[in-house]
């Protein structure tokens, strides 16, 4: 008898899927850096004109952190739309 393997297709989509987004960030990241730093420059030479590290590294960790947890909810979406429903037992 063979073996039974609903979810393949659905995990391999998802599996693909997430390779893609994952690839994509980098080069996104890398934009919105640069948007994210010139602004901040911006912002700082209107200002004091001191810069502060707590600042920098508080636009790399918000950047790297929404984009992850936004890329993830688009992944459990998409999993969730190509799960099969569950049946009831007859």
């Amino acid at each position: 008898m063979e073996r039974f393997r609903e979810g393949t297709g659905t995990s391999l989509v998802v599996a693909i899927g997430s390779a893609a987004i994952f690839t994509v960030l980098a080069a996104v990241l890398a934009v919105l850096f640069w948007i994210a730093f010139s602004i901040y420059a911006i912002v700082e030479i209107v200002g004091d004109g001191r810069p502060s590290a707590v600042a920098v590294l508080m636009i790399v960790v918000g950047l790297v952190g929404g984009l992850t947890a936004l890329s993830g909810i688009g992944i459990w979406f998409v999993g969730r739309r190509l799960a099969p429903a569950k049946r009831r037992p007859d």
